[in-house]
């Protein structure tokens, strides 16, 4: 009898290495784009609305409105997010209040670009 037979631990973890691997792979890279997105800010150019909660959860034109960021604030980013309709970039307001706002609703630069 082979000696994996006769014990179905050894067996298991062989078995599960390969796949743990790759999503630690996975798990990593979206570790980096997590990084990478908070390297970001968005200056505000004109009065641009911002709305409650994370992009992904309120979708680009069905948000919740939570106040109206004026022009000249510049706000860090959490998390840019590529949605099927348009993009949200999700901030954290002067107060310490999180919300996103939708590119194409006001007017917003991204930095770096």
């Amino acid at each position: 009898m082979s000696p994996r037979l006769r014990n179905p631990f050894a067996f298991v973890v062989a078995a599960m290495a390969p796949v743990l691997t790759v999503c630690a792979f996975f798990f990593l890279l979206w570790l980096r784009d997590v990084r990478n997105d908070r390297k970001h800010t968005v200056n505000v150019n004109t009065a641009t609305p911002v709305f409650a909660g994370n992009g992904d959860e309120g979708g680009c034109f069905h948000g919740t409105p939570l106040t109206t960021v004026e022009r000249g604030v510049r706000l860090p980013v959490r998390r840019i997010r590529y949605l099927k309709n348009c993009a949200v970039v999700d901030v954290v307001l002067p107060d310490g209040r999180k919300g996103y706002v939708v590119l194409g609703i006001g007017d917003i630069s991204v930095n770096p670009p």
